[in-house]
């Protein structure tokens, strides 16, 4: 039976780091893509379309959100 530290101790090769960014670049864009455009549509229907920095701002934020949320799960592993 391995110890704890052995089964949390786990080398990550270079085949794991593109399947890591992958995943990142995955999880992060696909839900900031989906927000901005919800938030650009919903302005549009409201009358109101948001600036481009605006837009650019709540993307990078979601981006950057969903990529700490990811980095941290998988670190647990």
């Amino acid at each position: 039976m391995p110890s704890a530290t052995k089964a949390i101790a786990r080398t990550f090769s270079h085949e794991d780091a593109a399947y890591r960014l992958a995943g990142m670049l995955i999880v992060s864009l696909f839900p900031a893509l989906f927000w901005t455009l919800a938030v650009s549509g919903i302005g549009a229907a409201m009358g109101h379309v948001p600036d481009l920095v605006a837009l650019i701002m709540v993307g990078t934020s979601v981006a950057v959100f969903c990529a700490m949320i990811f980095q941290a799960l998988s670190a647990r592993r």
